[in-house]
């Protein structure tokens, strides 16, 4: 960070805080988390809750330090392990200094959802109409007309996070109103979460991407070992399934399928660290990890506090 910097933030000209970003599965979230950090963080797929839990990008400048928090989207949950995905959600809001409410301006749902959303009344929050691309500009006037008439929303943004447009304003507005205070992070920080969780995620975000259907929902990815004092750097995961007919399709014929995953996971995370790296893969069934609470423990997700 520069010294123009530490001028600003011991003048109290320095502004910084969390910015939680939310909405349903599915709208962008994290495409936009990537865009206002600048560097490809949160995994992205074109399937719905591939987040699951609470991931921090961290954008510093002269001014400002903006903690952006990519959270699992917003949904009714149907078993534990998604119970566990709203917890996150919703602390993340509780530790925010500002909210920012993402909406897919082509799917109706969301707009509903928006619609009935209610701010909190002690954070600024921001709308944003994202997937803008998908209609037509007097649709996107329309839609920026009613949210602003509302009065909830501090200010009403367009963009289409996928080619990086209008995320700069939303930066912008996200920062001038984040409370006056110092940096709460080093200025060249980008993440908080080690290194190894960001591999777990890319081989998870690479699970997407190849398995069809309903099997990379059930895939959980625990990093068993990362030596990063070597060349290549050793990575050695693990990955839980519910079921032996699970594991079989991950595996693949004669292996094929988890060689693809374990090549393609390995380019990513070597190009996230810049160093070469060893992946080793291993797959285990984990019968049910999804709606078990001590599996789910065993795995590091914070859960809800059990009934009754």
């Amino acid at each position: 960070m520069t010294d123009q910097t530490l001028d600003a933030s011991s003048s109290n000209q320095f502004r910084s805080g969390f910015c939680a970003i939310v909405g349903l599965p599915n709208v962008g979230k994290s495409t936009l988390l990537n865009s206002l950090v600048g560097e490809r963080l949160s995994i992205v797929t074109h399937k719905a809750q591939t987040t699951r839990r609470r991931l921090v990008g961290i954008y510093s400048d002269d001014s400002h330090q903006a903690v952006f928090i990519d959270t699992p989207g917003l949904l009714e949950p149907r078993y534990l392990l998604q119970e566990a995905m709203q917890v996150e959600a919703k602390q993340a809001v509780t530790d925010a200094d500002v909210l920012t409410y993402v909406m897919d301006a082509g799917f109706a749902p969301s707009v509903d959802h928006a619609r009935a959303f209610e701010t909190p009344p002690f954070l600024p929050a921001l709308l944003c109409i994202n997937k803008a691309d998908r209609c037509e500009p007097r649709e996107i006037k329309a839609l920026q007309s009613e949210f602003g008439s509302r009065g909830s929303w501090a200010e009403v943004l367009v963009s289409t996070a996928t080619a990086g447009r209008g995320t700069t304003e939303l930066r912008e507005a996200i920062l001038s109103r984040l409370p006056h205070g110092p940096p709460l992070y080093p200025g060249d920080e980008l993440a908080t979460a080690p290194v190894r969780f960001f591999a777990a995620e890319f081989i998870r975000e690479t699970c997407f991407e190849e398995l069809d259907e309903e099997v990379p929902y059930s895939v959980a990815v625990e990093v068993e070992q990362f030596l990063e004092d070597r060349e290549p750097v050793l990575i050695a995961a693990l990955l839980h399934v519910e079921r032996n007919s699970q594991k079989g399709i991950v595996i693949g014929r004669s292996g094929r399928m988890i060689r693809t995953i374990g090549e393609r996971s390995r380019q990513k995370i070597e190009n996230f660290i810049g160093r070469p790296v060893y992946l080793d893969l291993r797959v285990k069934v984990l019968p049910n990890w999804r709606r078990r609470r001590g599996r789910l423990k065993l795995l590091g997700y914070h859960l809800p506090a059990k009934r009754g």
